[in-house]
């Protein structure tokens, strides 16, 4: 977060904006003091770009894995809104946990430091060399097996219970696929998925 100070809102956006190199749409930011008196007036500003927010997320990412000794490199991107950090390590099994774990709990943690930086939900995502995106592929190549099952037995299929972002990926597949309805029961890390036939 940066801050900023000026006679009013617009100037002290556009001052901001100037010194970041970025256009006012890009900005975010709140007004967190505000002065008018007859011979003085003062706006002062706390705000960010995403850029700065996937700047914060590497660094706290690599520094929080540095501080656990490991050697990590990684690299980032945003899309649709979320900014995605993909970790390379050559300790990925320990790092990745069974079934995914411990990098959950990164993510968790993560997350939680970038929405206490920035005062604001910001979707993050972390990987380590791929492997959440080799774990989609197989979820959703799952969904699309058990789908047309549904379709051929028009009997409901209850899963087991997935973690938010592989059950997001079920009812994604499944949304596309005709005459199939999906819905989640369940609470916490039971929470699992049903598969309906509908005419």
């Amino acid at each position: 977060m940066k801050t900023y100070e000026g006679k009013n809102e617009e100037e002290v956006v556009s001052l901001a904006c100037q010194d970041l190199g970025i256009t006012p749409d890009e900005l975010t930011y709140e007004i967190i003091e505000e002065k008018k008196t007859l011979f003085h007036k003062k706006v002062v500003i706390e705000c960010y770009h995403q850029g700065m927010v996937q700047e914060y997320l590497e660094d706290f990412v690599r520094r929080t894995l540095t501080n656990m000794e490991f050697e990590v490199e990684t690299i980032s991107y945003i899309q649709d809104g979320r900014i995605y950090v993909n970790i390379n390590t050559d300790n990925n099994s320990i790092l990745i946990g069974k079934n995914g774990v411990i990098l959950r709990a990164l993510n968790f943690i993560a997350k939680n430091a970038v929405q206490n930086e920035f005062k604001k939900r910001i979707e993050i995502s972390l990987d380590i060399n791929g492997y959440k995106e080799n774990r989609y592929k197989k979820v959703a190549g799952m969904a699309k097996r058990f789908g047309k099952q549904v379709q051929r037995t028009k009997v409901d299929m209850k899963l087991d219970p997935l973690p938010a972002d592989e059950r997001k990926v079920i009812h994604q597949v499944i949304a596309t696929m005709d005459h199939l309805k999906t819905e989640s029961k369940g609470e916490g890390r039971n929470r699992y998925i049903i598969i309906s036939y509908v005419k």
